[in-house]
């Protein structure tokens, strides 16, 4: 599997995981429901890296830069390898959370 796709199921799990977030129609609601979920959404996103064998920092370095970045990268298409999509183009509803999220968390201090 290639590493972005692997990124995106980590990311499409939490999600799931996490559940559906009621988002308020003003835009500071919305900050605050996202500022109350993102903690635990950052502990689930760190478990499943653990479960899923990635390394935590980078994957959290690589997916900060990937959804900060104006130009997001595509990843090969499940059933056909040709086709290709931008990076998390499916949740980009939840792109802010993910980025709070994974803010919050710091990275894994070296040993």
């Amino acid at each position: 599997m290639e590493i972005l796709a692997h990124y995106e199921l980590i990311l499409k799990q939490a999600l799931r995981e996490l559940g559906p977030l009621r988002r308020p129609q003003d835009a500071t609601k919305v900050f605050e429901v996202e500022a109350v979920a993102a903690p635990e959404l950052g502990d689930i996103i760190y478990r499943l890296c653990i479960e899923h064998g990635v390394a935590y920092t980078p994957f959290r370095e690589t997916v900060i830069k990937l959804l900060s970045d104006a130009a997001i990268p595509s990843t090969a298409g499940r059933r056909d390898a040709g086709t290709r999509k931008p990076f998390a183009v499916r949740m980009g509803a939840d792109h802010s959370l993910i980025l709070l999220a994974l803010e919050l968390m710091p990275p894994d201090m070296p040993f």
